[in-house]
């Protein structure tokens, strides 16, 4: 099972407004008084930006196999979780618990979507690659804790109990 983060949509606007950008940087060269240089500049910066965007396959997934689970978002490190060296899986509603992650240490936030290491209410730090205010707590070994989960939670739980045994296991 692998789910997209909702994020691929915004990368695809992003590159166009930057392509559409760096074509009216272009058309300046001809009609401005200013440096041709400095307009050329920052046409080839947007255009190069807008196809690094335009061109990014997924902005984030999340990949649930028997054996491990594989968080992938953008511009961070992929973490794979071995199921094995699960210590223990919760699910929790932020809004009401110390695991609530209140600071960025990298990564990002946009609206709902949170990816990245984050610093938790409790002082523990976190790898998010979270939609919404429910999660799925993973405690891996060396104190590694991971927070997981899609805007439709309910059907992704049910996903990730069908996929993954050890997981079902310790979910109930």
């Amino acid at each position: 099972m692998e789910t997209l983060l909702p994020a691929v949509k915004l990368m695809t606007y992003i590159g166009i407004g930057l392509v559409a950008i760096g074509i009216l940087a272009i058309r300046g060269i001809f009609r401005g008084s200013r440096s041709k240089f400095n307009y050329f500049l920052g046409s080839l910066i947007c255009f190069a930006l807008g196809i690094f965007f335009l061109t990014m396959k997924s902005s984030g997934s999340i990949k649930v196999t028997e054996d491990r689970l594989t968080l992938k978002v953008m511009l961070t490190k992929t973490q794979v979780i071995e199921t094995d060296k699960i210590k223990r899986a919760w699910v929790e509603n932020l809004q009401d618990t110390d695991w609530r992650p209140i600071s960025r240490s990298s990564g990002a936030s946009l609206g709902k979507l949170r990816t990245g290491w984050f610093r938790l209410q409790n002082g523990q730090r976190a790898f998010l690659a979270l939609q919404g205010e429910r999660a799925l707590f993973i405690e891996a070994e060396n104190d590694r804790v991971f927070l997981i989960g899609v805007e439709d939670f309910e059907t992704f739980i049910r996903q990730v109990k069908y996929n993954s045994s050890r997981l079902r296991k310790l979910l109930q």
